[in-house]
């Protein structure tokens, strides 16, 4: 298969900063599946998703210089809360960008690992001869929409995410290569995390009460014990496609559900924590967009030198989708 290349990578983070008392306190959860960050930013009231992959496209392209960005044969999006509902938003993203893609895509599933799975998406079709290069953007935006609301605040889940936007450019040579992207689908686990509301009717009805994600204590067991297997086996299986022995790591790049989650992986994966890179102290569960994100806070701190060997995965809502892949840069 023909290689394809992560040229470069690009954050935009809101900018308002919410601490821990924004939810009654330091943090009320007593589990560690929602142990809150010590900070997080929410989006502003009105601020768009397609808004948010144009300033984090602004700063890639700054990155990149020149007119690397000028024509983009393919835009795909995973926005968690999208702009309008049926509607997906890299057509508008794409507008702002002043691109003209030859194919749009907006993903509405995969969540946590769904940079990866674009990564692998853009790989098949830059394979078929369909594209040849491709704008990935990662959008979370539910932290100030959903669990910022008044009546979901004092739920122990709403500390936990945070907003942000990642964005990655794709091309199809092997100047900064992606080897062994992996994916899998459970189907058994795609009821585990499911929208709830206090009013007995559903989601799309009109309601007097917000939408929230509902968690049972047996189904917050059943998650923990998942993700704690799912992420190791994903990136071991990458490692192997790859012929990358784990050992051979340089740096680990996963999503970030929680601290707890992202000691046991890298203690699995038997990786130190300085080559674990996240954020998810000062801005909590990024959703897809914290491996783009986290990424370019990578690139930013210089821990990404040409060649290092560089581990992707994450697992996805209570474990439907899984994804892993190995990436070195140029």
């Amino acid at each position: 298969m023909k290689p394809i290349s992560l040229v470069g990578t690009a954050a935009y983070l809101p900018e308002t900063v919410v601490d821990n008392a924004f939810f009654g306190g330091d943090n009320r959860a007593t589990s560690g599946m929602f142990k809150g960050s010590r900070a997080r930013r929410h989006v502003a009231p009105g601020e768009s998703a397609a808004s948010m992959i144009e300033r984090a496209t602004a700063t890639l392209r700054a990155r990149l210089g020149g007119d690397e960005l000028r024509e983009v044969d393919l835009v795909l999006t995973n926005v968690s809360c999208p702009d309008q509902p049926f509607t997906g938003c890299g057509a508008s993203a794409s507008r702002l960008l002043g691109v003209k893609p030859k194919r749009v895509i907006d993903l509405h599933n995969t969540g946590c690992v769904s940079f990866v799975f674009m990564l692998e998406l853009a790989r098949d079709l830059m394979h078929a001869g369909v594209v040849k290069n491709a704008l990935l953007c990662c959008v979370q935006n539910a932290a100030g929409r959903v669990f910022a609301h008044e009546e979901n605040r004092a739920r122990p889940q709403s500390a936990v995410p945070g907003d942000g936007c990642g964005v990655g450019y794709v091309v199809a040579n092997d100047s900064a290569p992606v080897r062994g992207i992996v994916s899998h689908a459970y189907g058994d686990y795609a009821d585990d995390m499911r929208m709830a509301c206090d009013d007995p009717s559903p989601w799309y009805a009109p309601r007097k009460h917000p939408l929230y994600i509902d968690f049972t204590e047996d189904r917050i067991a059943k998650i923990v014990a998942r993700g704690n297997r799912l992420v190791p086996e994903v990136v071991l299986e990458a490692c192997r496609a790859a012929e990358v022995k784990p050992s051979e790591l340089d740096v680990l790049v996963t999503n970030q559900p929680n601290a707890v989650f992202l000691r046991n992986w890298r203690e699995a994966l038997q990786l130190p924590k300085e080559k674990h890179v996240e954020s998810y102290e000062d801005y909590g569960n990024l959703f897809g967009a914290g491996i783009p994100i986290n990424l370019a806070k990578a690139a930013d701190e210089g821990r990404l030198p040409r060649g290092a060997r560089v581990a992707l995965g994450g697992f996805s809502h209570a474990g439907d989708y899984a994804a892993g892949a190995i990436w070195q840069p140029g």
